[in-house]
């Protein structure tokens, strides 16, 4: 504000605002110019005070002596801090070596879904390609998790240690506030050059003392912070002293680190890196750690939270908090008489409360463990460098900067954990049995084997198994599946209660709203209470979204090498800087030498730096927000960037959600009576064409049920049923049933058993109007053939089933059996459902069109024109899959494909899937003899069930195989998860697109899943659609590309900035010289920002190019843009000096009359302006050619906020150059102005002049203007260097002859 407020003077502006002398525009600009001008030339350009304190007879210093009570303060403090916490830690010492306490290691199953935990591990056959070595591929292998768990008390001592290191901590902070006191106090503002520059040390009387207090207190404050911040969450426990649990207040809980994603075909520096760490630091040593407080319920139970985790103390043990109501489904039936009082106060005890326990953290916990990074200490210890230094606004500016970017990030750190809170914090009332009657209470206090009563419109708070009624639920906030579904009671059997995958139609899961609650609103719907807490469905989903999986990307292992390359060539640089300063002759105090020196430091090895590689994603989750796709995790954008395989779900994915019902074709029998045969298509438009039998199974072999005027269930039992035109009758009282629309042929479902995946059937015991029992079985044509007596099956039933789903066609099987005569109802609920499903006779078959999506088709081909191979995983028939392989390009037509399926002996046969008849059967063996250079060509391709690939995978074939099949067909949802895991074991960037149900694990295993839903925020995959469409995947990509080339666009600025400035600072060294503050206001406040922001700002390229961004630092492409940009930039450098050594009127600046701590006074000559603007275009042209598009973002030039900015400063910065000398011109300190004038201002000019110097005449125009054209030529070289050779032909070229080594495939 005093810079402003000494340019315009508030009357003189008064004074030309009366005028009215001027009457045109311009008339009015050349009077304000001229005030503006007048005003400049009153200021004192340069400081002419204050007066040292030494040198000042009113002044007194306060510090005289080190034994004066100020010091004598301090250094108590520091000795009674070293000598408290060395006796601390010796008595610590004795007391452990008296009586060890060993932690307790906990060697427990991580909390996994049940998918999970069951997946099958890949890590045994894993194919690697030639190049690849053991260490290159780590798998994401869920296994057992080590906790080691240490108990720790409070001693009154070691808090008093403790209290000491805080005070110690904050008066490093009051020390060097009281140093920058000193060195401004009765400072001088007074415009640009004249900014608060020096004080009069008042405090320790000499700039001298100041200096080297300074640099004590900096190196002390610097061992001292990054000590704390590198043990951040360790010191308090420093001061604790460990003890066994039944005496500990607080737990150390360290976790082993199990999961890690390693890239693979890396350089070999960081296989080197990777080596020397596992030698520093070995695997099973690596881990991360938390201090837990212990606390206590009102009985007394002893617990901690780890990670939403309860874990109860036990006396001197500890063990995880949890209780398993039964195994099997009769356990659980058991429990239909509720529980005790006391009873579930014993298990309140045991679990806890059926809470999730988040909180969002205090917000002055948030601020501080913020700001306490060791990112935001370096930021810290460097700006405090600036600030001793003079330079107070500059530093101040940068501050503010830093301090608004942590802002940001507190306030998006507080806003995430609020919003998540909002999901975790439910509290309803619950009807629970208890004592035997019914009781209403808090939703808090349920425990598992509480007995419930289901409401309709009930948001669930815990998971539950029905034990007897119905519901229909909205799962789509858990599993993205937006359609309604049914819940029926589970059968009171022995089979093993398996809640994710077998009986989940039986199970209501937390998070998930009840709609309807059985069929009329007087139905007693009852649930048994299974799990609560965090560990139930809604509690793990929201664990993973709080404790994401630690994914290692390339660029994550480079950035430490980068840091150290950039560190070593910051001291090379330190070191060369410290020999120029000396050479100059400058009459500099060492402290200043340093602190110079330090500056080239602190500029190569930007603060900045890790925020650049995350900074391009903020902007990306932005514009998919604006495509209607939500994103959870915005690091995975980047990921996505990098995507080689992308598999998908077909119904619902690819094609449409609804299946169109058909028909169905029955069987018949041959005119001469012998033979069976298929008959024509029946579409049922008029019933009475459909046989009877087969007509009362399309009515009654489903699990539709009715809410509201909507039939609701499985999508393709709602279109057959529908299509049938008979009524659903339901009531509380009576089985369900069906009619004919009049009322008659009341048929009743007596027996139910739900689809199962593993069985690929649902089947229905139906009384009939005569008191006759039908069994209906419909499921997978396959698996209906299997279940059929041979004498009920036509002998083209194959070929017709398999020509059917060749055409596009959903096909199911429909079978029935007649019990006998005398069955009684007991009988028949008796029956198992393998005694239910068994000696069939087939019927027919049912037929639906599932259609292809419009837009399926150009995504498939925008991912395969981006080189990206897409898969498809579905539970659907081969045929089918084939059919939309081929119809959505996945397949090309001039593919052939082979189906791999289990043969009768066991083994695998492949055969041609087609509609040719009698095709050959090959074994593996054969397939991989007789057609590889055809799978190799890429003219065949493989189809496999998920039987098949059970039996490939036992016999390590599949891994073989994998890179050959295309279409993974009839797999259940943990065999989508193995087929993720086994293409992310080749070190493959995998994504998933499904849409929620079935394929809710393979979207969480998948580096990057997309859920094509309607809800916003769907926890089951890092990304959701709104739109549904496919399209979004392409979307994705896109952006993600888009994304990694931003980020290292910006690194790559970073790097430039830091290595740019090192030279700069070292030809300033070597002449002598420091550009003056309006320079770097231009390069910190103006371009760092501004271009800076502007990066960020490039879009997507609109199509996928066939090339994806690199994701390493030191790669050829990112080493060799910057690394060529940086000697170009040298080489004009040097030729702009020559240049000026050539002038005739050019006389070298005068260093060895300076005086190194007075720097503003270093500007006023040559060396300063060609240096400055020489290096200032390098700068700003290095953030417009570093965002030239390649084939990941669009033109620069449509990045108007990027193109703006920088042409303006480009005109700017021209005009500033090639203007005459005037007042505006004196605020850059540019030549234009003859400084080294007879009776110069600058001190060091005049002191020139007296020691026999002559004067010297301003920088010519001529001059100005040779170097403009200089500078122009500059930036035309790094264009064509960055457009040509960087990342055009060139690039292109070498990464064609040196392609990377990675696992091939067709596309």
């Amino acid at each position: 504000m005093a810079v402003f407020s000494s340019l315009f003077n508030p009357e003189a502006i008064l004074t030309l605002a009366a005028s009215v002398e001027f009457s045109t525009l311009s008339g009015y600009l050349e009077k304000a110019w001229l005030l503006v001008e007048n005003n400049l030339n009153k200021m004192k350009r340069y400081p002419t005070g204050p007066v040292p304190c030494l040198d000042d007879p009113s002044c007194d210093v306060r510090i005289t002596s080190m034994f004066q009570p100020g010091p004598i303060s301090i250094f108590a403090l520091w000795g009674l801090v070293i000598v408290s916490c060395s006796t601390f830690q010796v008595l610590k010492l004795l007391a452990w070596r008296r009586k060890p306490v060993k932690p307790i290691i906990y060697h427990g199953m991580k909390f996994l879904s049940t998918e999970e935990v069951h997946r099958p591990s890949t890590t045994e056959s894993v194919t690697r390609e030639p190049g690849f070595s053991e260490e290159d591929i780590r798998l994401n292998v869920e296994g057992q998790a080590e906790l080691q768990f240490t108990g720790y008390k409070p001693t009154v001592f070691g808090e008093w240690c403790y209290l000491l290191c805080c005070l110690a901590s904050l008066q490093w902070m009051a020390i060097f506030v009281l140093i920058l006191v000193d060195t401004y106090n009765g400072c001088q503002v007074g415009g640009i050059d004249n900014l608060c520059f020096f004080g009069n040390n008042f405090i320790f009387g000499t700039y001298e003392l100041n200096g080297k207090v300074f640099f004590t207190v900096w190196w002390l404050a610097v061992i001292w912070y990054t000590t704390w911040v590198l043990n951040k969450g360790r010191v308090h426990n420093w001061f604790r002293t460990p003890c066994p649990f039944d005496k500990a207040s607080v737990v150390y809980v360290w976790a082993k680190d199990e999961k890690q994603i390693l890239s693979v075909s890396v350089f070999s520096i960081v296989h080197l890196l990777r080596t020397v760490k596992k030698q520093l630091i070995p695997p099973n040593t690596r881990g991360h750690f938390d201090c837990v407080t212990i606390e206590s319920s009102k009985a007394g139970q002893r617990f901690i939270l780890y990670q939403g985790q309860r874990f109860n103390i036990y006396g001197n043990s500890i063990d995880r908090a949890e209780f398993k109501v039964g195994y099997t489904l009769n356990q659980y039936h058991q429990g239909v008489e509720g529980l005790s009082k006391h009873e579930a106060e014993e298990r309140i005890e045991q679990v806890g409360l059926n809470e999730i326990p988040f909180r969002p953290e205090p917000l002055l916990y948030i601020i501080i463990d913020e700001l306490f990074t060791l990112f935001h200490v370096y930021q810290l210890l460097m700006y405090i460098l600036q600030f001793w230094n003079s330079y107070l606004f500059v530093a101040a500016l940068m501050t503010c900067i830093v301090l608004i970017s942590a802002s940001i990030t507190i306030f998006t750190r507080r806003h995430s954990q609020i919003a998540i809170s909002k999901i975790t914090e439910y509290i309803t009332e619950a009807v629970v049995m208890r004592k035997g009657r019914w009781t209403e209470i808090d939703s808090r206090k349920l425990v598992p084997g509480d007995l419930l009563k289901i409401k309709s419109d009930w948001l669930l708070p815990c998971d539950l198994l029905i034990l007897q009624g119905s519901c229909i639920c909205d799962e789509s906030a858990l599993t993205g599946e937006s359609m309604p579904v049914q819940k029926y009671a589970a059968p009171d059997s022995l089979a093993e209660y398996l809640p994710e995958s077998r009986h989940a139609s039986h199970t209501l899961f937390s998070g998930t709203t009840v709609l309807q609650a059985g069929v009329e609103i007087e139905d007693d719907v009852l649930a048994i209470v299974n799990t609560t807490g965090m560990k139930t469905s809604k509690g793990q989903l929201i664990s993973s979204i709080l404790y994401p999986e630690k994914m290692l990307f390339k660029y994550d292992e480079e950035l430490p090498l980068v840091v150290a390359i950039l560190v070593i060539y910051g001291m090379v640089c330190f070191a060369i800087s410290l020999y120029f300063q000396t050479q100059t002759g400058a009459q500099s105090f060492w402290v200043t030498k340093w602190i110079y020196c330090m500056a080239i430091l602190s500029q190569i090895l930007s603060p900045l730096l890790p925020v650049a590689l995350e900074i391009g994603q903020l902007q990306a989750v932005e514009r998919l927000k604006g495509r209607r796709i939500f994103c959870l995790n915005p690091k995975r954008i980047a990921i996505a960037g990098k995507i080689r395989i992308f598999c998908f779900d077909k119904t619902g994915t690819l094609t449409k959600e609804g299946l169109d019902f058909t028909g169905v074709q029955s069987v018949i029998v041959d005119t001469d009576g012998n033979d069976l045969s298929f008959g024509p298509l029946q579409t049922l438009e008029k019933e009475n064409v459909v046989d009877a039998l087969v007509l009362m199974g399309l009515a009654t072999c489903h699990a539709v049920t009715r809410f509201g005027d909507r039939l609701v269930g499985n999508q393709v039992e709602v279109k057959m049923f529908a299509s049938v035109g008979w009524r659903l009758l339901e009531s509380p009282d009576n089985l369900p049933s069906v009619s004919r629309p009049d009322g008659t042929d009341v048929l009743t479902i007596v027996k139910r058993n739900e689809f199962d995946h593993a069985r690929a059937t649902m089947s229905v015991i139906v009384q009939d109007s005569e008191k006759r029992y039908h069994v209906y079985c419909k499921g997978s044509f396959e698996r209906i053939h299997d279940l059929s007596s041979p004498g009920s099956l036509p002998g083209n039933y194959a070929e017709v089933s398999e020509n059917h789903a060749l055409d596009g066609c959903y096909v199911l099987g429909l079978a029935h059996r007649m019990l006998p005569e005398g069955t009684s109802l007991e009988d028949v609920l008796a029956l198992s459902r393998d005694e239910v499903e068994k000696s069939l006779d087939f019927l027919a078959l049912i037929l639906f069109r599932n259609e292809l999506k419009p837009e399926s088709l150009h995504a498939i081909q925008d991912l395969k024109q981006g080189e990206v191979r897409p898969l498809m995983v579905t539970g659907d028939n081969a045929q089918c899959g084939y059919y939309i392989a081929k119809e959505c390009g996945m397949v090309a037509p001039y593919v052939s494909v082979m189906l791999g399926d289990v043969c009768k002996d066991g083994s695998v046969g492949w055969t041609l899937l087609s509609s040719q008849k009698n095709s050959t059967v090959l074994s593996t063996e054969d397939l991989l003899k007789i057609h590889l250079k055809g799978l190799e060509g890429g003219v065949l391709e493989l189809a496999v069930t998920g039987k098949a690939f059970g039996v490939l995978r036992t016999s390590n074939l599949m891994e073989k195989l994998l890179f050959y099949t295309r279409i993974f067909a009839r797999f259940k949802p943990e065999d989508k998860v193995i087929v993720i895991d086994m293409h992310r074991a080749c070190g493959l960037i995998v994504g998933m697109c499904g849409d929620g149900g079935n394929d809710c694990g393979a979207l969480r295993a998948a580096h990057a899943g997309i859920a094509l839903s309607e809800a916003e925020a769907s926890v089951v995959s890092p990304f959701t659609s709104k739109e549904k469409s496919v399209s979004s995947v392409v979307d994705l990509l896109r952006e993600g590309r888009g994304a990694l080339h931003t980020s290292f666009a910006c690194y790559k600025f970073l790097i430039m900035y830091g290595l740019m400035f090192s030279i700069l600072k070292l030809c300033c060294y070597w002449y002598g010289i420091i550009p003056c503050q309006m320079d770097y206001v231009f390069i910190d406040g103006v371009a760092v920002l501004s271009l800076g922001y502007a990066m960020t700002l490039s879009y997507p390229e609109r199509k996928l190019g066939k090339m994806r961004p690199t994701s390493s630092l030191i790669g050829a492409m990112n080493t060799g843009s910057v690394v060529g940009v940086w000697i170009i930039n040298i080489v004009f450098m040097i030729g702009a000096l020559l240049l000026m050594n050539r002038e005739p009127g050019y006389v070298k600046w005068p260093a060895k009359y300076s005086h190194g701590a007075d720097w503003w006074t270093l500007g006023d000559n040559w060396e300063s302006t060609v240096l400055f603007f020489t290096m200032y275009f390098q700068y700003i042209t290095s953030a417009f050619v570093f965002s030239f598009g390649a084939s990941f973002r669009q033109n620069v030039f449509l990045n108007w906020f990027l193109t703006v900015t920088y042409w303006g400063l480009v005109v700017f910065m021209s005009i500033l150059l090639l203007l005459p000398h005037s007042g505006f011109t004196e605020l850059w300190h540019v030549s234009s102005e003859q400084f080294n004038s007879p009776n110069p201002i600058s001190p060091v000019w005049s002191m020139y002049q007296k020691n026999g110097g002559h004067p010297s005449p301003e920088m010519s125009l001529s001059f100005r203007f040779r170097l403009w054209w200089l500078i122009i030529a500059n930036i035309c070289t790094n264009v064509i260097w960055q457009k040509v050779v960087a990342e055009g032909p060139v690039a292109k070229y070498v990464a064609k002859t040196c392609p990377s080594i990675r696992p091939k495939f067709h596309l």
